[in-house]
């Protein structure tokens, strides 16, 4: 008989995608799955995560509000969490910069927008790009959540 209890699983919550842009032209699944293919990297369960897809003024005024920083940004990433508990946290994506990334980079917007949803997540795991190597690390772990995306 073993006196150990079993592993305990971490719960996979859900991650649930919400535009307040009308016809956005993104690939919802996709991005879902870059998103999932992310949450992977969360070390403690996972309640919901909400991926919200902005446009400029209003990700300009949550920048204001919430970092004192003027202007626009690509995303934004709110836990939510309670302590102790599972996972819970809203990821605003900005389509119009994320559009003006994906010109830059020479890549499909519904590309950058699925990059954008797991760098968020990525964040919520705790990952931090303000170092170099924070940096490297995040690009490395983004790149892998697309090729999942693609796979699933």
């Amino acid at each position: 008989m073993n006196d150990k209890p079993p592993p305990r699983r971490r719960a996979r919550g859900s991650i649930e995608f919400y535009s307040e842009i009308p016809r956005a032209r993104v690939r919802k699944s996709y991005t879902l799955a870059c998103a999932a293919a992310a949450m992977r990297r969360v070390p403690n369960s996972v309640g919901s995560i909400r991926l919200v897809l902005i446009g400029d003024r209003k990700m300009a005024a949550l920048h204001r509000e919430f970092l004192s920083v003027s202007g626009t940004t690509d995303v934004l990433t709110f836990d939510l969490s309670e302590p102790g508990e599972a996972l819970e946290g809203e990821i605003y994506i900005c389509l119009d910069q994320a559009r003006r990334q994906a010109r830059d980079y020479r890549v499909p917007l519904y590309e950058e927008v699925a990059r954008l949803a797991a760098h968020g997540v990525l964040h919520l795991a705790g990952f931090d790009d303000h170092t170099d190597s924070g940096k490297i690390e995040m690009r490395r772990l983004e790149d892998a959540a697309l090729r999942r995306g693609r796979a699933e």
